[in-house]
């Protein structure tokens, strides 16, 4: 198994537990389901625009890197579609993100803080995946995984 194979396991083994942990948060009642929908649902579409972003930073969306996409989420992009996906919530993935990105975090962090913390470390995780996926890794990949990071300290 190659090292991204292994990140790629560890990585569905923690998103897996992160999942549990937004189920018990919600069975606690301390997620309002009426204003931000299902827990786990919130997280995943955050963490799959992030993906993307970073995915789209070097102005390039490589077959490896949708690859990996998929083996962690279980979607059956391709390439062209990734792309299309890409252009459409192009808007969203701007500026703006950083800001509502960070609300997310803040409020998981006042929910629960280990849950927060194990978001971080997918957070961390995926970064290095993508990065790792790509055959050649632009200066701008890193620098938007660097600032991804930074949002949680």
């Amino acid at each position: 198994m190659n090292k991204l194979d292994m990140l790629t396991e560890e990585f569905k083994s923690k998103y897996e537990r992160f999942l549990i942990g937004c189920d018990a948060v919600e069975e606690l009642n301390l997620w309002d389901k009426e204003e931000y929908g299902e827990m786990d649902g919130f997280y995943q579409n955050d963490l799959v625009s992030v993906i993307i972003r970073l995915i789209a930073a070097d102005g390039e969306i490589s077959s490896e890197e949708v690859k990996y996409l998929n083996a962690n989420f279980g979607f059956d992009y391709t390439l062209d579609e990734l792309r299309d996906v890409y252009r459409n919530c192009e808007d969203e993935l701007s500026h703006s993100f950083d800001e509502q990105f960070e609300n997310g975090v803040s409020v998981m962090r006042e929910k629960n803080e280990k849950l927060a913390d194990a978001y971080k470390e997918l957070l961390c995780l995926i970064c290095d995946i993508i990065i790792e996926s790509d055959d050649v890794v632009a200066q701008a990949e890193i620098d938007e995984a660097t600032n991804l990071k930074k949002l949680f300290n």
